[in-house]
């Protein structure tokens, strides 16, 4: 039988693998997948997996120890909750922020005609106490969907 052939397939590889981190469950379907083309063929080994799935193969590696730890329970498998830091703007604060940044900067005392990451981070320390760097703010922005296009100001927000 002839190979068929797939157009575009470093594309679609990115698209797939990207799918898979999109969210908790996508990543324990990937990693089930992974072990069963281990299972599957015993001649396969993490090299040749990990070149398939696009990771290394101490990735591999290091879920088959995860299975093997937890008594063959494919729950072993499953990312554990990470503590990480907690945010300086809590969801309230967020949604105030959304209402403020659709007016000029200048109605709240901020010298600028438009947002960006210095004039959020300045309105934050002064109306809100919150000593955020220019960076985090316009991830802010970004997270907000607040374009940032040069010299068009920001008067009104997408809905």
């Amino acid at each position: 039988m002839r190979r068929i052939t797939i157009e575009k397939p470093e594309k679609i590889k990115q698209q797939i693998l990207d799918y898979f981190q999109d969210s908790a469950e996508h990543k324990f379907a990937y990693k089930l997948q992974a072990i069963l083309l281990l299972l599957d063929n015993e001649h396969t080994n993490c090299s040749e997996v990990a070149r398939i799935y696009g990771t290394s193969p101490q990735t591999i590696a290091k879920w088959v120890r995860q299975l093997n730890e937890g008594k063959g329970n494919i729950e072993a498998l499953k990312d554990r909750l990470k503590s990480g830091r907690n945010t300086r703007l809590a969801e309230r604060d967020m949604r105030h922020l959304k209402d403020v940044l659709k007016h000029n900067p200048s109605v709240y005392g901020i010298q600028s005609n438009r947002w960006d990451g210095i004039t959020l981070s300045a309105f934050l320390m002064k109306e809100m106490g919150i000593e955020l760097n220019v960076r985090q703010c316009q991830r802010i922005l970004s997270r907000l969907r607040v374009a940032n296009k040069s010299g068009r100001p920001w008067n009104k927000l997408p809905e």
